[in-house]
């Protein structure tokens, strides 16, 4: 598709243009040096005409994992106390025309849900976008999967899988495990209580840890990127790459970090 073609057109030339950056413009320490190239997310939001929303709600009874496929919306998480499954997806569109053609599907698999957007192909990509409103009891396994949008996660108890490219993601409040993978966004990582491992080319990745028993064991590689923070680390930097291994307390939990062409920050917080 076009839109498809054209972003990976831009990612191409956003590569070239952050490996010449690095190969012919480099500046002083690997371990603090700022790529010279950035780039920003911002623009004004785009206000939809119509919309329609959808709401689900069911007893978790078996279900374990929940996976939400966001586009170009917000995708809101949060845990709730009682045993009650609770969605809302909101549907937007510049016409009531490209309206009718989308509705959001639910999916079940064994003990696994599913919600996503589904209609025309062309409507999805240029016209139409879906936002999700999430409530989950405590414990569940959830992944969300979202680009050329925005994840909001608060007072969250479980396992959290994240997989966003061209995003913000603001998670405050984490209990369990955490997996990123995320290109060309800005992670913004606060009150996180669990092992960690975080993949992210191309963007600003903020992590506040908070001290928990039995502490954290540190392993972060960030290459052609910055590395700070206040983590008990010892770095080992080498041209274009920044190599960090520490532990706090046993060293229990596992931090696992790879980044590239980013700027990373990890703190620890008593």
């Amino acid at each position: 598709m076009k839109i498809r073609r054209i972003t990976l057109a831009v990612l191409l030339l956003i590569t070239l243009l952050f490996a010449l950056d690095v190969r012919y413009f480099p500046k002083g320490d690997p371990a603090q040096r700022e790529p010279s190239i950035h780039f920003s997310l911002g623009g004004p939001p785009r206000i939809p005409l119509v919309q329609k929303e959808v709401d689900f709600v069911q007893p978790q009874g078996a279900f374990t994992s929940l996976l939400i496929e966001g586009h170009l919306g917000t995708v809101d998480l949060k845990s709730v106390d009682d045993d009650q499954l609770r969605i809302k997806a909101i549907i937007w569109a510049d016409s009531d025309h490209g309206l009718e053609l989308l509705n959001v599907l639910e999916t079940i698999s064994g003990s696994e849900v599913r919600y996503a957007l589904v209609g025309e192909a062309e409507d999805l990509v240029q016209n139409a976008g879906i936002s999700f409103v999430a409530g989950v009891p405590a414990g569940m396994e959830v992944t969300i999967e979202q680009a050329f949008g925005e994840v909001k996660v608060e007072d969250f108890v479980g396992f959290l899988n994240l997989e966003t490219s061209f995003s913000n993601v603001q998670v405050d409040g984490l209990q369990g495990t955490m997996r990123v993978a995320n290109s060309f966004g800005e992670l913004d990582l606060r009150g996180i209580r669990g092992p960690l491992r975080l993949e992210d080319a191309y963007g600003t990745s903020r992590v506040q840890l908070l001290s928990m028993d039995g502490g954290y064991n540190f392993d972060i590689e960030v290459a052609n990127g910055v590395l700070l923070g206040n983590a008990p680390l010892q770095m080992d930097t080498a041209r274009n790459k920044v190599t960090a291994f520490g532990q706090s307390d046993q060293g229990v939990h596992p931090i696992v970090i790879r980044s590239s062409y980013g700027r990373v920050t990890v703190n620890v917080e008593e």
